[in-house]
Parts: structure tokens; C-alpha cells; sequence
């Protein structure tokens, strides 16, 4: 016999419990069993068990904390009239957007393309019934940034300022506020950081830090505060969109901290010029040939602008090795953070107008340290940035408009001619300025010229060089006992203008045209 125990054991029938036990088969106890309403039953508690846990990992940590930052975001109300290109002297009709701002210490803090041509802002304040008036305190186009202040300083005072952390990590969950077009309260959300690097902005054409996510920056958000949805700190400035998909961009927390210190002195001096074209050098071959060893990194120079903080210090063929202590690689990028790379002008973005900068170079096999003196001065004949609030300098001459090329006339319909320049520094072809024919307004004197001249730039007039607009001024401000006013342009034409005819036709024409004779800017 194999090993069970007869004195004690158990039958079951459908409903029944027994017992067979010393004396006889007992009836011990009536169990209903349902197979299905224990599974339904043990499902439901691990659900309720699950969603608890949920709630208690995904419940934000510093909701509360938002909400209250939330009273220090504003709606600003803009009223803006920008400069008519084609006709100069007057201004396009006047638009109105929407767009946010917060309060920090210092101010309330926007972007610079939300107020860019204002004529009028306003905010609205939460708590606050009626909306207040608001002025500009400073702005830097170059990095997309704006100081405002309420004309009533007096109005925030209770109102506690938004405090800066620092540059987010890659993944990190961020919150945006601010007021999106198409409703009336503040709007909240949210996006994971995906993207951190020297990017184009599209405000200014320039290259700066910028933060890449894809938490939702519609029309009206921009110049509203972006938070870690870990930290609760402010992260940066919400300031632009990738058209066509939900990606969204802010201004983080180095470049408003150097947009602030840029300010201390009550100005804005804006981001250094540096004014250095080089070439990568991942060819191993061109390395080689430009002398460098094993281990050596770096980039060719190839064109330093006359009006650069480097001219005579750098020179053509130096091998930029690294810049302030930080390696530059062959492809023209430097380290950043643990093991990322960025691009080279990171280092030159942090730093204030005056500071010094050190880079090491390579000339001649020999290795040395050059320190420059960084500046703000414009290295290019059309500046990469659009010159915005200020009126387009022009001069007005028989019917015939001179305009200087700038940024804001510069697109990619375009004459080939002008784009060409678009990579010329300041001082070559002894060009300060690219000065072109921007329009005719039709008169006798000027007949037969509308359809052959337009954008040409000016070489010369009555024998003198053109390098800039103001020699166009004094070129026809000259006494000389020539008859005629004689203009040369760049594709070989010239334009003939009777002296006497323009003296006598000159006041009718611009009555009839109302223009205003020139505006010519510093």
C-alpha cells in the first residue's frame, strides 16, 4: 500500500462537503463555489490597487507651485505699425497681436518680436478688472528678448516674481504658460525636452542656445514662462514654432541670464561679433597638410572681416586649436555638457561685449595663445540681422529712390545680384554699406529708366565711389559745373540726369508723390 492516511479523507458531490471520517461518511458544511465571480472579483482589486499607485506616481509633484506662478503671467495686448520698405518716409497700416509675459525681478519679461514696432501695449493682470498700459524698459533683437514696465510701477507690487533654475536635461518633462490664441484664461502645456543646441532664431536670423520641445506653443504663448514639471523653476522663454508639426523652441535660462547682466548697466551692448570664417578639417589628408599631429583637433580659418575684434591677430591658415580651454573638433564643434557636442559659437554666445576671449592656434607647426577683445561691431555689408524700429534709410533724387540693403528688403525672390552680397564683410570692395536703386517714381526727367534699374547697386555718381548711402547725399550736394547728375551702375548702365530739370521738377514730384527728400540713419 502506498502512503495515504484511510482514517481521514474527503468526497464532494456538486454541493455538498463530507467528511469520511471514524463512523461513517459525515456531512460537514454547504459551500457555494463560483469560479467566475472570484476571478471578477480578485480583477477588481488589483485595478483599484493599480490606479492608486498611478495616481500616487503620476499626481504632479508641484501643481500648486504652477498655480501660483500662474498670477505672474500677463497677457500683453500689442498695437504695432512697422516701416513701409517701398515707400520709406511713411509706415504700414497698423495690426494688433497677442502674446504673454511674466514677471521676474527685474521687470516683466516677453520676447523682443512681440513689441517690435509698438506703437501702444497693454497687459492684462490676473485679478486685475481693467487692462493697464506698459512700456518698454530695453530689448535685444539678437537673442529675441524684451524688459517691459508698467506705467503704474506700483501695480505688481504684490505679485510674487518667477525665479530662474538652470538648463533643463534632455527628456526632461516641461510645462508651458500662457495665453494661446482663441481663449480668454491661461493655458497650460506640456512637452518633454528633446533637443538642446545653437540654433537659428527666427526673429533675428542669428544663432543662439535654444531648447527644443514638444510641449504645444501656439500663437499668443510666445514670451511665456516654460517650468520643469520636476522642479517646479522657471526653465526659459517660450518663443517659436516649427511650422506644420508641434514642435516648439524656448530661450532657456543662460541667455536670459545674459540678456540680464547685459542690463545692468542700463543698456544693452547685445552678444558679441567675432567676425572668424573658418573650414572643418575632417579630411585627414588636409589635416595633415596643414601640419597637424596626432591628437590635434581643430579648424582652417579661411576669412577674417576687416571690422572683426581678430583682424591682424588671427590670420588666414590658422588652425583655431581650441577656444577658452575648450577643444575645438575637426567638424567645428566643441564639448558640451558629460559627452555632447555644440556648435562653436557656444563659447562666444556666453560672453558680454569687452570680455576677452583666448584661442589657441596652430601657425607655422607652432602652437599659441592669441586673447581678443570681443565687440559689437557689424562685420557685414548686409547685416545678418533685420535692423528692426528704425526707419530704412534712403535719399530721394529726381524721382529716383536710393535705399541701403538690409534684412528687412532682403528674401529669397531676391535679385541674384543683392544675394550675392549677402556674404560680404564689411571693407571688401571697400563696401561699408550695399546701396542699390529701390524705386522710380515716374516723371519726365527720369523717363525711360523704371524697368532696367531697379535693385542694381551703385557704383558710382558724378565720378565719386559709392561705399555707403551718405556718399550718395554728398555726391549730390557737390557744386559741379557738369550739366548733368551721372549715376553708374554695376551692370555697366549709367543714368543721366538733367541738373537744372531736377532742380525745377523736384518740389512738384514729391508733392505729388509725398515724398519726404531723404532719411539717412547715423
Amino acid at each position: 500500500m502506498f502512503g495515504s492516511d484511510a482514517s481521514s479523507s474527503y468526497h464532494t458531490d456538486k454541493h455538498t462537503l463530507y467528511s469520511n471520517q471514524k463512523g461513517g461518511l459525515v456531512k460537514t458544511k454547504r459551500i457555494q463555489i463560483n469560479l467566475h465571480s472570484v476571478r471578477t472579483l480578485l480583477f477588481s482589486m488589483c485595478t483599484a490597487i493599480l490606479a492608486i499607485q498611478s495616481a500616487l506616481i503620476w499626481q504632479p509633484a508641484y501643481a500648486a507651485d504652477l498655480k501660483q506662478n500662474s498670477k505672474a503671467v500677463v497677457k500683453l495686448f500689442v498695437t504695432r505699425q512697422p516701416w513701409n520698405m517701398t515707400q520709406p518716409w511713411s509706415k504700414n497700416s497698423s495690426s494688433k497681436i497677442v502674446c504673454s509675459g511674466f514677471l521676474i525681478a527685474e521687470g516683466i519679461l516677453t520676447n523682443a518680436h512681440c513689441i517690435t514696432d509698438a506703437t501702444y501695449i497693454q497687459m492684462e493682470v490676473p485679478g486685475i478688472p481693467d487692462k493697464k498700459e506698459v512700456k518698454i524698459k530695453n530689448l535685444n533683437h539678437q537673442i529675441d528678448l524684451a524688459l517691459l514696465q508698467p506705467v503704474d510701477e506700483q501695480l505688481l507690487a504684490e505679485v510674487t516674481p518667477i525665479k530662474f533654475g538652470d538648463l533643463p536635461t534632455l527628456r526632461e518633462k516641461v510645462v508651458t504658460i500662457g495665453y494661446p490664441m482663441g481663449g480668454r484664461q491661461v493655458s497650460y502645456t506640456e512637452g518633454v525636452v528633446s533637443r538642446i543646441d545653437m540654433m537659428s532664431y527666427t526673429h533675428s536670423k542669428l544663432s543662439n542656445l535654444m531648447v527644443q520641445t514638444d510641449a504645444a506653443i501656439n500663437s499668443g504663448n510666445s514670451g511665456g514662462p516654460v517650468f520643469s514639471d520636476k522642479t517646479g523653476s522657471c526653465l526659459g522663454v517660450a518663443t517659436q514654432v516649427s511650422s506644420g508639426n508641434s514642435i516648439g523652441y524656448f530661450i532657456p535660462v543662460p541667455v536670459v541670464d545674459h540678456f540680464l547682466q547685459d542690463l545692468k548697466d542700463g543698456s544693452i551692448d547685445g552678444t558679441p561679433k567675432v567676425g572668424i570664417f573658418v573650414q572643418t578639417l575632417e579630411n585627414p589628408t588636409n589635416r595633415a597638410f596643414m601640419g597637424m599631429q596626432a591628437g590635434q583637433s581643430g579648424v582652417r580659418v579661411k576669412k577674417i572681416a576687416e571690422y572683426s575684434p581678430a583682424f591682424n591677430k588671427i590670420k588666414i591658415d590658422d588652425v583655431l586649436l581650441s577656444i577658452d580651454g575648450h577643444n575645438i573638433f575637426n567638424d567645428s564643434r566643441v564639448p558640451f555638457r558629460e559627452d555632447g557636442k555644440i556648435g562653436l559659437n557656444y563659447y562666444i554666445s556666453t560672453k558680454q561685449i569687452g570680455d576677452k576671449l583666448i584661442l589657441r592656434v596652430l601657425r607655422n607647426n607652432k602652437e599659441k595663445n592669441i586673447s581678443i577683445k570681443l565687440s559689437a561691431n557689424e562685420v557685414m555689408v548686409i547685416p545678418r540681422m533685420p535692423k528692426f524700429d528704425v526707419q530704412p534709410p534712403y535719399l530721394e533724387v529726381g524721382g529716383i529712390v536710393f535705399r541701403v540693403v538690409e534684412r528687412r528688403n532682403v528674401s529669397k525672390s531676391s535679385p541674384s545680384g543683392i544675394k550675392s552680397y549677402v556674404d560680404v564683410t564689411r571693407g571688401e570692395e571697400g563696401l561699408e554699406e550695399l546701396v542699390v536703386i529701390g524705386s522710380i517714381y515716374e516723371d519726365e526727367l527720369n523717363k525711360g529708366y523704371i524697368n532696367s534699374v531697379k535693385n542694381l547697386r551703385i557704383l558710382k555718381v558724378n565720378g565719386q565711389q559709392i561705399t555707403r548711402l551718405d556718399d550718395v547725399k554728398h555726391a549730390f550736394e557737390k557744386s559741379d559745373s557738369s550739366p548733368y547728375f551721372i549715376i553708374e551702375l554695376v551692370d555697366g548702365q549709367i543714368i543721366v540726369l538733367d541738373r537744372k530739370q531736377v532742380d525745377k521738377n523736384e518740389d512738384s514730384l514729391r508733392q505729388r508723390y509725398n515724398i519726404t527728400p531723404y532719411g539717412i540713419s547715423g
